[in-house]
């Protein structure tokens, strides 16, 4: 029953939105970059912004960022010797490396959380006791991600390495970054906004942000056609949607009793932020930087496509693996 709970709570509404982008996108051909830069730009600053500034952290949640730091590193290594033991080349076995390491947690990772935890059994009516500490611990996943995608996965996508000078520049013109800042600067000065105007308008954006991010990835779907997987990409999406989930068991557990801290909606958080499928910003560079970015384009969608099923069982083992109730 509580796998089919999963289903109908948290996978459903996000195939609904999903479904809703790609059949708007099939019948008016919507401007794809007018959405991707309404979200980077606007939605995905606000969402940050938001969360972060409500966002109650407690000891563990210092983990949060070295473990995402490691998580990558040894997906990256994982993926690297697997590339080459596949026999892959360089452009090939780089794009395979991106598609195992970098989540796609700034659009189903953010909308998935968001559902997870205002629904039972975490919440109860309209009573959510945990949804602002979750979206606080995956917002700054989400920094983590974005910084990681954007700089170093476009750096494989490039086939070139991601030198100091483009991964300060990209932080520079991060809006994501500063609305952080903002967020600290202003929780640190206890600067009250819950009564003021802005507050109603922030907790809007945060249901506007998950139906746009959704929306947008079944535009993205529409204008891509799924192919039979090889060898490689089977091999791509068991390491992304596998292998990393449970090697954020074992760096939860690592940190986590050696250090003698847990605190179970970080830990269930970040088991989340690990299963989630590929990124699809990949897609993106792919097809701005390579005149053929099929096999870049094909990983990613049966990674997302995979991902129906082994998100749903990574729910359902992150309760049972991180217990959390009522």
């Amino acid at each position: 029953m509580t796998v089919l709970s999963i289903i109908w709570n948290d996978i459903l509404p996000l195939l609904v939105f999903v479904w809703a982008g790609w059949f708007l996108d099939s019948k008016f051909k919507l401007d794809l970059g007018t959405y991707s830069k309404l979200i980077v730009l606007v939605m995905l600053p606000c969402f940050i912004f938001f969360n972060l500034y409500r966002y109650e952290g407690s000891e563990a949640d210092f983990l949060l960022l070295p473990a995402a730091i490691i998580l990558m590193i040894l997906q990256y290594i994982l993926s690297s010797i697997l590339g080459h033991g596949l026999g892959l080349g360089k452009e090939v076995r780089d794009e395979f490396k991106a598609v195992s390491t970098f989540s796609n947690s700034g659009h189903i990772g953010a909308a998935l959380i968001m559902l997870i935890f205002t629904h039972p059994p975490f919440s109860e009516g309209a009573s959510h006791p945990y949804l602002a500490q979750a979206m606080g611990a995956m917002a700054i996943l989400m920094i983590v991600m974005n910084i990681c995608v954007n700089v170093f996965g476009a750096a494989l996508i490039r086939s070139h390495g991601a030198s100091i000078s483009e991964f300060f520049l990209y932080l520079l013109k991060m809006p994501a970054l500063y609305a952080a800042v903002l967020a600290f600067i202003l929780k640190m000065a206890e600067i009250p906004l819950q009564h003021t105007f802005l507050w109603p308008v922030f907790i809007h954006f945060n249901g506007a942000f998950f139906i746009l991010v959704t929306i947008t990835i079944g535009i993205q779907l529409h204008r891509s056609r799924l192919q039979k997987p090889d060898f490689s990409m089977i091999s791509s999406m068991a390491l992304k949607l596998i292998v990393m989930p449970l090697l954020a068991f074992g760096i939860l557990e690592i940190l986590g009793s050696g250090l003698g801290i847990r605190n179970a909606v970080a830990e269930q958080v970040f088991f989340l932020f690990a299963a989630i499928p590929s990124s699809m910003t990949l897609i993106i560079y792919g097809a701005e930087y390579k005149e053929d970015s099929s096999y870049l384009t094909q990983s990613v969608l049966f990674n997302t496509v995979c991902g129906i099923v082994t998100v749903t069982g990574a729910i359902y083992l992150s309760r049972l693996l991180f217990p959390l109730g009522m």
